[in-house]
């Protein structure tokens, strides 16, 4: 199956496979860029903050999500200029990807201090702490209850809908129609798609996510076989919305 576009023109040429000679692969072989998940114990929030204190190698994909770059290099999806918000943001690769492709600002979010932490160093180790200055920021919030002075054009996450659990998903669809201005953009990078086990992150759906997403955003572009590392081949999907 290849990818299906709900609006505009769809480039039919699926992108060949990433493999470990162009992406550095690890312990699970795929990224989780979020620690937002509801726990209910504060032993469960000690332990993601403890994950980002060892370093958060596990899931790290040492750079950006490689279904994202496809999107907008290879597929060439425009996004449209205004603020932008990384939810979930993880070590915030994603972040600094979309801040040099020239949006005018973009603000990374997570749950975790040590995850903010790291985002910090990643843009002071890329060297672009000075040339981004005003146009990327990292801010340790909760996203669901996050409540910013000024709304988003854009919107992406990675994984942050199999983060949080199940009893919150309403919740996380009302966070972006709260979040996202009339017109705006919403990218979901859903995974896993097969089954990891009962705790987070908890195996997805585009149904599932479609379910939530619909009373206020329309589907714009689906791709049930975007790149990702080697693998992981059909855990990923990514899916692009127009907020009503």
């Amino acid at each position: 199956m290849m990818a299906v576009s709900l609006e505009g023109p769809l480039s039919s040429v699926v992108a060949p496979k990433i493999t470990s000679s162009t992406v550095v692969s690890t312990v699970a072989a795929v990224q989780i860029r979020s620690a937002q998940a509801d726990y209910t114990s504060s032993d469960h929030k000690q332990e993601w903050d403890a994950y980002w204190a060892n370093g958060g190698h596990a899931y790290d994909q040492r750079g950006p999500s490689v279904a994202l770059q496809e999107l907008l290099e290879v597929h060439r999806w425009l996004l449209p200029r205004g603020r932008c918000l990384v939810a979930g943001c993880g070590s915030g690769y994603d972040a600094l990807y979309l801040a040099k492709r020239g949006l005018p600002h973009v603000l990374g979010i997570d749950f975790c201090e040590p995850a903010i932490a790291r985002a910090h160093k990643l843009v002071e180790a890329a060297g672009g702490a000075s040339a981004l200055a005003g146009k990327l920021s990292f801010a340790v919030e909760n996203f669901i209850t996050f409540k910013p002075l000024h709304r988003f054009t854009v919107a992406y996450e990675y994984g942050l809908f199999s983060a949080i659990a199940p009893s919150q998903r309403q919740q996380w669809a009302d966070a972006y129609a709260r979040l996202i201005v009339p017109q705006g953009s919403l990218i979901v990078v859903l995974f896993p798609l097969i089954h990891r086990g009962p705790s987070p992150p908890y195996q997805v759906s585009m149904a599932e996510c479609e379910q939530y997403l619909k009373r206020y955003f329309v589907l714009l572009r689906v791709d049930p076989n975007c790149r990702c590392i080697e693998g992981q081949e059909g855990n990923e999907l990514v899916s692009v919305w127009k907020r009503l």
